[in-house]
């Protein structure tokens, strides 16, 4: 009985927190974009080449990059946030669950920053979670560090359409 509630409130703890994640997810944007800087943090000439470019990779391939900045994450997870994003937007196809979802949550205000690289079930054995930490870790991270998120977006996004385009595998990328 003291396993039974113990498990039951895990559960509880948990539905609060992805219903805590729903109520913060921005709503998807109208009309879709690809690029959604909702936290102002690149400029505007890197984030229409940005959106060229992966809605052009978008059409050749079929798999669909949606990078995302926010401003807040509200209390939650940069994991389930995003991806509980992915889900609410409907990134990527949802017969090959094809989509991948880059959040970055710049730092301010004396708050730590977050940046995260969800993966569609579809695409896990092309870009497994090991290798989307390897992209945060050697592309976005030092770039932020230096307040360059132009820089650090655009590394991750090409080396993600890098790896899933087929030019190397993920095996084959070094960081």
């Amino acid at each position: 009985m003291r396993l039974l509630k113990s498990s039951l409130l895990s559960l509880l703890f948990i539905l609060s927190l992805a219903t805590q994640a729903q109520d913060c997810i921005p709503s998807k944007p109208n009309p879709p974009r690809l690029v959604n800087d909702l936290a102002n943090i690149l400029s505007a000439a890197e984030e229409q080449g940005l959106e060229e470019y992966l809605v052009s990779f978008n059409d050749t391939t079929s798999t669909q990059i949606a990078i995302v900045t926010v401003k807040d994450l509200c209390g939650n997870d940069a994991a389930a946030f995003t991806f509980e994003l992915g889900e609410k937007w409907g990134v990527g196809n949802a017969k090959f669950d094809n989509g991948i979802v880059v959040l970055v949550r710049p730092k301010r205000d004396g708050q730590k920053g977050h940046a995260f690289i969800a993966t569609g079930y579809g695409l896990e054995g092309v870009l497994p979670d090991a290798i989307a930490k390897r992209i945060v870790e050697f592309e976005m991270i030092p770039n932020f560090k230096q307040n360059n998120y132009d820089q650090g977006v655009i590394r991750a996004a090409t080396v993600i359409m890098e790896i899933t385009g087929g030019e190397y595998s993920a095996e084959n990328y070094n960081g």
